[in-house]
């Protein structure tokens, strides 16, 4: 059996997550991808201001290095199984985090879950993130 595509269009669940933060107002993830390459675009909608990301990975543990609204962040993607392991560390002024996140789909590849782990100096918080495909 081959590995998951995550390739698609998902729209964040507030009623089937589990969030420790705020939830956003909405989400939105738009993934391409075309084994070994990843690439993920993630929008939030706080408040009514947008906040879009994007970055490119491959699944093969590769270290990125990307800059998004003053924050450093070094990043990599790989596989765990049938799980794709995203771990992440940002820099933010000299303020450090590591924020693991560990993707994976349902069975019928119509839910997309997202388990996050988010750890700095002053705030730590566990989230189940869930998306329907669009």
């Amino acid at each position: 059996m081959g590995r998951p595509d995550f390739s698609g269009r998902w729209e964040f669940n507030p009623s089937q997550s589990s969030l420790q933060i705020p939830a956003p107002d909405s989400t939105t993830f738009v993934i391409d991808h075309n084994e070994p390459r990843f690439h993920l675009t993630r929008t939030h909608v706080f408040g009514g201001n947008s906040d879009t990301f994007s970055i490119e990975l491959t699944t093969d543990g590769t270290p990125v290095e990307v800059n998004h609204a003053g924050l450093s962040i070094s990043a990599s993607l790989q596989w765990d199984g049938m799980t794709l392991v995203f771990d992440s560390t940002l820099d933010r002024n000299g303020e450090r985090a590591t924020n693991t996140v560990r993707y994976r789909l349902s069975e019928d590849d119509q839910v997309f879950l997202a388990d996050e782990r988010f750890k700095s100096e002053g705030l730590n918080y566990d989230n189940r993130w869930v998306f329907d495909r669009q």
